[in-house]
């Protein structure tokens, strides 16, 4: 028997004047920034006195406008340098994990030592505390699956960026980032600093390591890039390699000077386009908000001035900018233009359009189109939602779906038999099946439970 039935379902596209929910979408966008330092002399940052919970809260409020669903955490070890992880320190990591569950926030994880003033460590010293953090993961899974974001290599040197460092041995690099990938619970990835670091990942891990980028400057030659575009191979290699893992970056501070020289003068007026180019080139899917924007009261910073630099959907066609042609349109249909700053942060990470949605027979189909500069990774589960007359729903995952296909401009064709005695409802998402963490499409209907309701 068949549901030779014609239901009337849709999901309009969203324009801009009502798509502000896609920034609150999870694991991407711009990201916040803070730190804690482990210890009895528990501060933020290694060199300052200020109490890490309430910095935390001061940025989550400071940036709430920018609807910021992820920040980067720099959890510093250095005050057990010589000594393991005791009691008081796990009381706190989880107390700062709680706090960003609160928030409704998930971290990108780092563990640093070394800073300008604070000396790094031996690599036998790291693996005894990320062997401690490996069970401390273990026995706060819920805690974990709920907060953790993405990992990234950390422990190596300045801020854990993978250079300038002394008591750490060059040979132990692999080591550690096999470690740190272990430490990840399974479909958790990780990212590395430099192109050296992206070699030395153990084959076993490549496809769960990508790359972050601390000195975006819209100059892909830059001597301090993940890799200079002039080093064709290499940089052909990288992009390659990131367009399917969970990539993040940052420019240098606004009050910073260019290459850390005073003559080059202030990294204060990037130019907008060409970080947008080099954000989309290396599949971006979060980018620091506390860097170059608004990190000091009363200047302005790059991101700032971007808010008054405007493009059409033709000026992105011709940049050769990914982006969804129906945010630039307004509520009664008319054309507009989007500033640089919205561009970016609507278009980080994933953005993905439900497309020709229609039923026949007993069949449901429809199109998925992303927009955004990466593939949505971290989301392992899509099914279609359906429901019977007394209201119960029930889930029918996509058999085709891989989430590496779904590239950015790329459009995906679903379909899904329709079980007898039940309509469609809608569609679900989730990092996996039952996580609660869902991602919204860029549509016009009703979104409850990690569900996406046809209108």
């Amino acid at each position: 028997m068949s549901n030779a039935v014609t239901y009337d379902i849709d999901m309009p596209e969203v324009c801009f004047d009502s798509a502000g929910f896609l920034l609150k979408n999870p694991n991407r966008g711009l990201r916040g920034e803070t730190y804690i330092t482990l210890g009895e002399n528990l501060r933020a940052y290694p060199g300052d006195n200020e109490e890490p919970y309430t910095r935390a809260e001061r940025l989550i409020e400071k940036y709430a406008a920018d609807s910021p669903t992820v920040f980067q955490a720099y959890v510093y070890l250095c005050d057990y340098a010589s000594k393991q992880l005791d009691g008081l320190a796990f009381a706190q990591l989880e107390k700062f994990f709680k706090l960003f569950e609160k928030h409704g926030i998930r971290l990108l994880l780092r563990f640093a030592y070394a800073t300008e003033s604070q000396p790094d460590v031996p690599y036998e010293t790291a693996q005894v505390h990320l062997t401690q953090l490996k069970k401390w993961f273990d026995e706060n899974e819920r805690l974990i699956e709920k907060v953790l974001f993405c990992m990234q290599t950390g422990i190596i040197g300045f801020w854990g960026e993978g250079h300038s460092y002394k008591k750490f041995k060059r040979r132990h690099v692999k080591d550690v980032i096999g470690d740190v990938c272990r430490l990840a619970p399974a479909g958790i990835y990780s990212q590395v600093r430099t192109y050296s670091m992206l070699r030395k990942i153990p084959a076993e891990y490549a496809a769960q390591v990508g790359i972050h980028d601390d000195y975006i400057t819209g100059n892909t030659a830059h001597k301090w890039a993940f890799v200079k575009s002039t080093q064709k191979k290499r940089y052909t290699k990288v992009l390659n390699h990131a367009r399917f893992t969970v990539n993040d970056g940052e420019m240098p501070w606004g009050r910073a000077y260019l290459d850390d020289k005073k003559s080059k003068g202030h990294c204060d007026d990037f130019d907008g386009i060409a970080v947008l180019k080099q954000v989309q080139a290396y599949f971006l899917t979060t980018f620091s908000l506390e860097h170059n924007y608004r990190e000091d009261d009363g200047k302005q910073y790059s991101m700032e001035k971007w808010k008054s630099v405007y493009l059409s959907y033709a000026d992105c066609v011709k940049h050769k900018i990914s982006a969804n042609p129906a945010l630039f349109k307004d509520a009664n249909g008319g054309e507009i233009k989007l500033s640089v700053f919205d561009i970016l942060r609507y278009h980080l990470g994933y953005q993905l359009a439900v497309k020709d949605l229609y039923t026949t027979g007993n069949e449901l189909f429809f199109g998925l189109t992303n927009y955004g500069f990466a593939p949505p990774l971290t989301f392992d589960y899509f099914a279609a939602v359906f429901r019977d007359k007394s209201g119960k729903e029930i889930e029918v995952p996509f058999k085709n779906y891989n989430k590496n296909a779904l590239l950015s401009g790329k459009t995906i064709t679903f379909k899904a038999e329709i079980p007898q005695g039940y309509a469609p409802a809608g569609l679900k998402m989730e990092t996996k099946k039952g996580s609660g963490i869902g991602a919204r499409f860029a549509n016009e209907s009703i979104f409850a439970n990690a569900v996406q309701y046809f209108k």
